[in-house]
């Protein structure tokens, strides 16, 4: 079994690399659609982020990780620690469904960029939101700030 300490530790890196790829496709989708390699850009720094919420599931999902360990020491958070697995799937639908549409773009030649840069908005605000929610269920959990914005 991991120590807490541990599961902690690796959340907060996993959290650092979700926000570095959160500001990355912020830059990318705010970029000029107009430019040839918009969605290039776009689906290069969209892949990271599924990357690296993947990272994020593994490091906070797996047995005996984090989401485990609090469901231990404060059985009262079962319900928020479902809804951090329920949005997990959410999140990593989302991502797969931008991606979808970015990869049609480059097949029909035209990407829909207002369609495209809607999503991603309302991703990057739904996953902004995630991390507040998993910061408070840490933090009710073990009184420790594993850092939001």
């Amino acid at each position: 079994m991991m120590a807490a300490g541990d599961s902690l530790e690796g959340a907060a890196r996993r959290r650092s690399e979700l926000e570095e790829a959160l500001q990355q496709v912020e830059r990318a989708v705010a970029a000029p659609a107009a430019t040839v390699t918009w969605a290039d850009e776009v689906t290069h720094r969209m892949r990271r982020l599924e990357i690296a919420l993947n990272h994020h599931i593994v490091e906070v999902e797996s047995p005996s990780g984090l989401l485990d360990q609090i469901v231990e020491r404060a059985p009262r958070l079962q319900r928020q620690v479902e809804g951090v697995r329920h949005h997990h799937f959410v999140l990593a639908r989302s991502i797969t469904e931008i991606l979808h549409k970015l990869r049609t773009a480059r097949t029909v030649g035209t990407a829909p960029t207002d369609e495209i840069r809607k999503a991603t908005i309302d991703l990057l605000a739904e996953m902004t939101r995630h991390r507040l929610e998993g910061a408070d269920l840490v933090y009710d959990a073990y009184d420790i700030d594993i850092g939001g914005y």
